[in-house]
């Protein structure tokens, strides 16, 4: 994880520093601020990175490493439309980001 260069003048919030955190693998998972309607990156169990689009979040997880949040993204076109659940924590979903692209564009992914 890639944090940006702090400056002694003013102190980030911590929405400021969240916002600006970007994984450094695809398969690496972190916290990034997820909002109802936004463009992220997702990898379904087919493999491939797909966009989609946040409809709402889903139940936390609760395990040894803290709280997982879940968030349902709907993907596809058509009549192949779906919705599933995707946690960041475990990797399968990025933010729609300069970085993320990036990271994509160096796997392969047409973004």
């Amino acid at each position: 994880m890639r944090l940006r260069n702090d400056k002694d003048t003013v102190r980030p919030t911590l929405r400021e520093t969240l916002a600006d955190v970007h994984p450094l693998e695809l398969d690496e998972g972190f916290h990034f601020l997820v909002k109802d309607g936004i463009t992220v990156w997702i990898r379904p169990e087919d493999g491939k990175w797909r966009r989609g689009t946040v409809c709402y979040e889903g139940m936390m997880l609760f395990d040894k490493t803290g709280i997982i949040r879940q968030y349902y993204v709907q993907y596809g076109k058509g009549q192949n439309k779906k919705i599933e659940i995707f946690q960041p924590m475990w990797g399968n979903m990025k933010p729609d980001t300069p970085e993320v692209h990036v990271l994509l564009r160096r796997n392969g992914v047409f973004v």
